[in-house]
């Protein structure tokens, strides 16, 4: 007699259970997986995730604030003007290019986390911002004072190292007349570019200057 026939009614138990066993598990791995995407359902609407956006939020932050202050230590610096003059030209269109991002971009600034479509908004600002920068600033190293006639240009040479001068005088009588000088050099420069270009020293550059005694330069 074959031993196998003897089992056979054990066997058919056995393979059932199997048959369940798998079945169950099998639907338990669809319920996880479906209860996890049903999380993140609303109404039939994927819903994001807050922290992601919240951490790419804080990261264009970041990016804005450091191009904020590149932009406000150049501003400032009367030398950095002069050596980049295109920069602080809004007709040369890189620069006015920044200039138009990075306003776009200071609107949309916050100090607390914002509703998501005004987060994604600046974080997209943001970038646009930083990329003009760096695209305004290579631009104004290529063109230099390529912009200015010939004398224009020898009154901004003229007007740098009365600046260097003004910064490494070894009296403050010896700064303050390189200041002195370098105010009426910067004012017949602005005399000479006229309306033919939207070029002015910077207010923040001009109070530099300026602070050092009188006369200030004429009103921007």
């Amino acid at each position: 007699m074959n031993p196998l026939l003897d089992l056979q009614p054990l066997l058919w138990p056995i393979l059932v259970l199997v048959w369940l066993f798998v079945v169950m598990r099998s639907r338990m791995v669809l319920h996880r997986r479906w209860d996890g995407r049903s999380r993140a359902v609303v109404h039939g609407r994927p819903v994001p995730s807050v922290q992601p956006l919240r951490s790419r939020w804080a990261r264009a932050v970041e990016r804005y604030d450091r191009v904020a202050g590149e932009y406000a230590a150049y501003e400032s610096d009367p030398l950095r003007v002069l050596r980049a003059p295109a920069l602080a030209d809004p007709a040369v269109p890189s620069t006015g290019r920044f200039i138009e991002a990075f306003a776009e971009a200071m609107a949309l600034r916050t100090d607390e986390f914002p509703p998501e479509p005004m987060a994604r908004r600046f974080i997209d600002a943001a970038v646009a911002a930083e990329q003009a920068w760096t695209a305004a600033r290579d631009a104004a190293e290529k063109l230099r004072a390529s912009r200015f006639t010939t004398e224009e240009r020898g009154l901004l040479a003229q007007a740098v190292k009365l600046l260097e001068l003004a910064r490494g005088g070894a009296t403050p009588a010896e700064q303050e007349a390189a200041y002195a000088a370098a105010r009426q050099v910067l004012a017949k420069l602005e005399r000479s570019t006229g309306t033919r270009l939207d070029w002015r020293v910077p207010k923040a550059a001009r109070q530099a200057i300026e602070r050092h005694g009188n006369p200030p330069l004429p009103p921007a």
